[in-house]
This record gives structure tokens, sequence and C-alpha cells, in this order.
């Protein structure tokens, strides 16, 4: 395994990191298969992972706790573990410690060494943060010991991740959302180079797309056919050629995801893509272009729709449609998957409450309203 400096901390981080957002269920239902679940985190971190991330609101709180069990026997001491604070959830000064103490208990531990505050936001900034003084909470939490280093996720644009960024000096490290097709989306690549400026150590989240940059279009794959390359280890080798970027965060589910993650993490280097494949990827960017991509990466904020509409298997309907420009491929999957389980998008009544929780400001209700549309049905 490489290992990357984290920022200016002196710490060193696998350059793959285990997140938790998508752990193994079992079939048909919402719940973690536990045993599976532990026996993949376990078997990363056997492998030189040692960077594990998670949140308190991954899979309704059950990703927390379970990763908790994996680090059990001796495992906590092998890793860095990160977790994340739901700033939606604050109401008062109170909260901070509240959830933070929750979050403990359910991984089983004292000490978290990496705490982020989640997807920030201009509103969740404002009516949040500074509200109810959540940075003096979070300074309180490292010099008592609950915490190690204090650090963010966002999505936002770039003159936010700015304003945050330089709002306080006690930031260690930082989480976007990047990757090829995605150069200019969010804080994009101008924040990874202003965060290393900075001196922040940055996290890369969706390094392939919610999966859409692993099963590329026909168009895509000729592309990279042509220098024998895998889409997915060209996606993830764009990311590790970059100065700055200290760990990717890639969410695993299957034993084979990880071992293919690790032997691409194994040869990773800054600098390591030839001009070759720094061709392959300009051409394949170009074939998205007219991809009319909507931007969700299946995080799920949106699952207790009031309606009970599948909102991001709706979306993924969508994508598919416009990814793969093959309305069969999407309507087979939105009657398999959604219409024939229920949560169809004619169920939204435009309430726009998925609208308030998504993180990407995606018109959720006006995709909803196009879907019969766009899929001809």
């Amino acid at each position: 395994m490489q290992y990357r400096d984290f920022g200016k901390t002196g710490i060193k981080v696998s350059a793959l990191g285990f997140g938790t957002m998508r752990l193994p269920v079992y079939e048909g239902t919402d719940f973690i298969d536990e045993n599976k679940a532990i026996s993949l985190l376990r078997y990363a971190v056997d492998q030189g992972v040692n960077y594990i991330d998670t949140a308190y609101s991954y899979q309704d709180g059950q990703a927390e706790s379970v990763t908790g069990k994996a680090l059990r026997d001796g495992y906590r001491s092998k890793v860095y573990l990160a977790t994340k604070a739901p700033v939606w959830e604050y109401q008062s000064e109170r909260d901070f410690d509240i959830i933070l103490n929750t979050q403990m208990r359910r991984l089983g531990t004292n000490h978290i060494d990496f705490y982020m505050l989640h997807s920030l936001n201009a509103d969740f900034w404002d009516n949040k943060v500074i509200r109810y003084n959540v940075l003096q909470s979070l300074y309180r939490a490292k010099c008592d010991g609950r915490i190690g280093y204090i650090g963010f996720s966002f999505n936002d644009n770039f003159d936010m991740f700015k304003w945050i960024v330089d709002y306080w000096d006690k930031w260690d490290f930082c989480q976007i959302h990047l990757n090829y097709i995605d150069e200019e989306y969010q804080a994009g690549l101008k924040g990874l180079d202003y965060a290393k400026k900075r001196g922040l150590a940055v996290n890369i989240m969706e390094p392939l797309k919610n999966g859409y940059l692993a099963n590329v279009p026909r168009r895509t794959r000729v592309i990279y056919d042509e220098i024998c390359a895998d889409p997915i280890e060209i996606a993830l080798h764009y990311l590790w050629d970059k100065e700055g970027v200290s760990c990717v965060l890639s969410d695993m589910s299957e034993l084979e995801h990880i071992k293919y993650n690790i032997n691409s993490a194994n040869v990773s280097s800054i600098g390591m893509l030839s001009g070759k494949r720094i061709m392959a990827i300009k051409k394949a960017q170009l074939t998205y272009i007219n991809s009319r991509l909507v931007p969700c990466d299946g995080c799920n904020k949106c699952s207790k729709c009031p309606q009970k509409v599948e909102i991001a298997k709706n979306l993924d309907a969508i994508n598919k449609k416009y990814i793969y420009n093959d309305l069969e491929l999407a309507r087979d999957f939105y009657k398999g998957s959604v219409a024939l389980v229920g949560g169809a998008a004619t169920a939204c009544n435009g309430c726009r409450w998925c609208e308030s929780v998504c993180p990407k400001y995606i018109e959720i209700s006006k995709w909803m309203k196009k879907l019969p549309e766009i899929l001809e049905i």
C-alpha cells in the first residue's frame, strides 16, 4: 500500500480509504449485513488500508455502529477513524456534544481521529455552524481529546469553499467531490489547489461518480480499449496522479471491489499518468459533454420522501438514459427496481421536501415530473 502525507499533520494515510456509505445489506432490505461488512472492513485493514470514513447519517446510523464493531479485537489501533457531524440536525449549541457523544458510543471509542462537519454549504454554514457556535465546540472537543483533527466535507460552489477555508485557521483537512468528469463541479480542481496552498489535506469522494465511471458507455470504453486500460483504473489513477490528494475514498461493498482498488492503490503515485492516458481521459471527457447528467451521487438523504418516492433510483434511471443513450436499459431499470416495488416518480406531488435536504441542490421535483416523458412511459 502507498501512503501519503495528510496535509501538515505529520500523519501518513493510505492512498485508498474505505468509505462506509454503501456497506452491504441483506437482499431486499436496508439492514446492513454485519458479518459481511465486518469481514470486508477487516480485510481492507489487513491489506494496509488505514483510513476508515463513516458518518452519523450513513445507512440510518447503522454504518457507524457496524464500523465500531469491525474495529474491535485490536483493529481500532491499526486505523485512523473519520466520521462526520450532521450539521443539519443542530437546533441548539448543546446538540454538538449530544451528537458527538452518540457517535463515540456507536463507534466504541473515546477518541475520533478525524472529525468533519458534513456536507457544508452556504445555508448550513450561516444557519447552523455560525448560528450555534459550532467552530468553538469543535475546537473545545479537540482540546479535551475527543477528536484529533478538524475538517469538513463540502457541497457548494468554489467561492463558498474558499470562504469556509479562509474563515478559520484551525482546519486540518477537507473532503471534496472530484473525478475526471467533474473538474469544475463544486470545489473542483480549483478547490483542490486552493486547499493544498493553505496546507489542508484533501480527501476525494465519489471518484467513480456513483459508478458511472466504472460502467462507462460504449463510446467511452472504445477510447480506453485503444490503450488497453480499464475505466476504473483510469478514474482512480486520474486522482492519485494529482499533488495535494491525500486519500481517495471508495464505498466498497464487495470483496472483489476491495481487491481491485487495493491493487490499483499499490502502484499509485503523483505524476503517474503517461501522456497517452492523459489524452485518453481528455477524449473520454468529451464523450460526456452532451450527456444531461443529473448530479446525484446516491447519498439517500432524500430517502424519507413523504410520498415514498424512490428518488435516487428514479434519478438513476434518467442518468442511464442519457449516459448510455439506451432508452430500453433505462426503462427496464425503472420498471424493475422502482415502479415494480413502489416509489414511482408519478407519486411525487411537488412538495419539494427532498430539495430542502439535497446537498447537490438538484431540482428533484422537476426531474420527477419529466421522467415519464424522458423514459417514454
